[in-house]
Parts: structure tokens; sequence; C-alpha cells
């Protein structure tokens, strides 16, 4: 009945419009047509759809309707709450992939060792941060050959291995083209994915350029403790020969051998000594124990201890003691450890008729001493490895004036702890200075120690 009557009115809304456009003078009768015509379907409408509703709703009140209604509904609210469980999985999993994913990328470039992952073809998938520090390169790799970026580095062969032969293998290759030098061991290897064609390869690139150091500074440590305690060892035991095998008869004898004896196992003694310090020092098990100096008293002290050695050696030794009274806080004996190697090692080196100055002085929250001589001096090169232990620009003057070779690292490690520094200016012929700079209160834990210049 309701679609009966909106048809009804949609044509009697048409003759109307015929009537309109036939009777109304134009162009007026063009626009009441129009209108007269849209409002006739707009009431046609309205009309059939009151009458059809009702019919609607009389239908759906049916009782067979009604119990087909609630058999459908308890068939849909399973689906629809199954449906919308599925959403929230979906939706959590979807998250905990992304925490995952962050996770795994955090991991990836807070490692040291550098990360490559590639097809079979060697075009990189994946890399991590400390991937671009070994190669030096920048921007977005992947799709790239990493043999063709990996080209300057000898792990060429490496990685065609490992990709063509699906086996693990690992290299150690030293990469001179930096400065320094370093070295790098490379493990490669395959791994399969979800599928049997779904094959990839992983890298791993480790830096081993410290260790190896490390490794041959032990080397040559070794090495030269060896050599430095078997050549005072040795002239122990031969002038000790020497006086069991009737020496000792002889009182001029005796007394120079036993002098000598006694000289090299001071020598030897020395070297025990200094070895004791550097490993405290280095391992950090050192006592510091600080304190106020004056800077005076301490100056006078140095200059006490040395001055008889300068006068028999025929050194012109100046000492500079600060005009005005002067403290300042750290370890009194390792200051003492300190300035003594240093003044020490300038008597030794300045021949006679030379001169050493020592003095010290207070410059901004810094107190800074100075040792300065007119000896041999060292040459521009050597003065970088100075402190190094055992290390000697004249091992055979060194050996001969009684020097360990662990002085200056002893100084070197000292200041460290202090948080202080050393500075060396010299050239051949021309002399040394040494310029101390150590803070003038205790330094807190939390400081920065200053390095070596």
């Amino acid at each position: 009945m309701g679609l009966r009557l909106f048809f009804l009115l949609c044509i009697l809304a048409a003759f109307f419009a015929g009537w309109a456009v036939g009777t109304i003078p134009s162009p007026e009768k063009a626009f009441w047509a129009g209108v007269g015509s849209l409002g006739i379907i707009v009431l046609a409408g309205i009309l059939a759809y009151r009458k059809t509703s009702k019919q609607i709703l009389s239908f759906l009140s049916r009782p067979e309707m009604t119990h087909f209604l609630s058999w459908a509904t308890d068939l849909l609210d399973p689906l629809y709450e199954g449906t919308v469980r599925l959403y929230r999985d979906r939706e959590e999993a979807s998250r905990k992939l992304k925490e995952a994913s962050s996770r795994f990328a955090a991991v990836m470039d807070h490692m040291e060792e550098g990360v490559v992952v590639t097809d079979l073809k060697g075009k990189i998938l994946l890399v991590n941060r400390a991937f671009f520090r070994f190669f030096k390169v920048e921007g977005d790799v992947r799709g790239e050959s990493f043999g063709l970026l990996a080209r300057k580095t000898g792990i060429n062969d490496l990685i065609e291995d490992v990709l063509q032969n699906r086996r693990s293998v690992q290299k150690e290759v030293t990469f001179s083209e930096t400065t320094p030098a370093r070295t790098w061991s490379l493990v490669g290897t395959t791994a399969r994915g979800s599928g049997e064609t779904d094959v990839f390869g992983i890298f791993l690139l480790f830096d081993l350029t410290d260790i190896r150091q490390l490794e041959r500074i032990r080397k040559d440590f070794v090495a030269n403790v060896s050599h430095e305690i078997r050549t005072p060892l040795t002239s122990i035991r031969g002038f000790a020969e020497a006086l069991h095998d009737g020496g000792i008869n002889d009182p001029k004898t005796a007394r120079e051998f036993s002098g000598i004896i006694l000289s090299h196992a001071e020598r030897l003694g020395n070297i025990v000594s200094d070895l004791l310090h550097l490993s405290e020092l280095e391992t950090g098990k050192a006592i510091m124990r600080y304190g106020s100096v004056s800077l005076s008293r301490q100056i006078a002290h140095i200059r006490d201890v040395y001055a008889d050695h300068a006068r028999k050696k025929g050194i012109r030794f100046i000492v500079q003691l600060p005009e005005e009274t002067l403290t300042y806080e750290t370890d009194e004996g390792k200051m003492d450890l300190v300035l003594g190697n240093l003044v020490d090692n300038a008597l030794k080196y300045t021949p006679e008729g030379g001169e050493v100055f020592f003095g010290g002085w207070r410059e901004g929250d810094a107190i800074v001493f100075e040792v300065r001589d007119s000896g041999v001096g060292i040459p521009r090169t050597e003065v970088d490895r100075i402190f190094e232990r055992f290390y000697r620009v004249d091992r055979a003057r060194s050996r001969e004036m009684g020097g360990t070779g662990l002085g200056l690292s002893i100084v070197r490690h000292i200041l460290e702890i202090l948080q202080g520094t050393v500075r060396v200016t010299s050239s051949p012929g021309q002399g040394s200075t040494f310029l101390v700079r150590v803070p003038s209160r205790e330094p807190s834990p939390s400081g920065i120690p200053a390095g070596t210049k």
C-alpha cells in the first residue's frame, strides 16, 4: 500500500509539472513546476516511509519473527565477541612485536661489535650502529654489496666463503689504512629463516686492537723485567763466585768485589721497589694519604736529599723556594716520589759543569713545579714515549747510571691519580724541562684525571 501511494503521488507530480509548464508564463513556469514536483515527491516519500515502517514493525512483532531474532542474536553475539577478542589479541600482539623490535634495535645499536646481516648474494639486509664506525660509511646501506663496502679490509674472501659454502668462518685482519692501524676479528656464519630458501649470512666484527696492544705490552714487560733483573743477578753471581774461589782472601779484591755486589743488589732492590709501586698504581691498590703540605718544606726536603749528589758530580743545583707561605692538599709521600724521580733524572743526565733548576709556585688553583736541566736532552720523536715502562732513549747510558726505566712511568701514574699533568719540552743537547701541575686541593673522586701531555 505504501509503495502504491508513493508511485501515485509521483505520477501526480508529473501531471502537475506538465500543467505548470503549459499554464504559467516562462521563466516562472519552469521554477514553479520544479518546486511543485519536488514538494509532491517529498510528501510521497514521507507518506510511503510511515506506511512501510508500520508494516515492517508489524511484521517483526509476529511471534515467529521474535523467535528468529532471538535465535539470530544468540548466534551473532559469540561471533561479535570473538571478533572483538581477535581484534584485541591482534592489537596486543602488534604492541608486543613493536616492543620486542624496539628492544632488539636498542641492543643492536649499543653493541660494541659490528653486526651485518646479508642475503646469499651479499646484499646488506641489516646493520647496527657499530657497523658504520668500522667501515666509515654514512647513510642507508641496505641493499648495497657487503663485499664491495669491505673491499679494502681484506675480508672479501671470508664473506664469499661463508655465503657460497654456507659454513662458519673466523678471520683476524690488520687494517693498516686507518691511523693507528686496527686489528679486527670477523666471524661469519649462515642461518635459515622460516622457509627452505630463506637463508641469510650473519657477520660479527670485533675490534681487537686494544687487546692485541695489551698483549704486546705484557710480552714487552715480561721481557724487559727478565732482562733488567738478569743483568744485576748475573753480576752478583759472577763476583760472588770470584770471592768464593779465593778472592775473599785478598782484602783489596774482597772490598772491590763486595762493593760491586752491593751496588747491583741495590739496583735489584730499586727495580723490585719500583715494580711494586707501579703495580699498586696500575691496579688501583695504592693507598692515598691526603693532607696539608707546606710547599717550601717539600722543596727544601728534595733539595737536601739531592744536594750532596749534585755537589759530588760538579753540577750547579739551583733551588727556588716560594716567596710566600703556601700549603696545598696532596699525598706528600707520592709527590715526593714524583719530584724525586724528576730531580734524580735531571742530575743523572746533566754532565759535570751543568745546571739543574728546581722550584715551585702557586698558579691559580694549581701548584706548579719546574725541573729544568742543561743535560743531553731528548729527541722530539722520543718525548711521547719516555713515560712508558722500561723505555730509555739511551739504554746503555741509563743502565750505566743505575736507572730502572720505571721512574717516569711511576710519575705519570701518580699524577693521573692526583688529577695532575706533566709537560715536557726538550731537544738534544739543549736540556729538558718538566712542568708538573697538580690541584691545590684534594681531588674529588668524581673528577676526571688529566692525562700526560
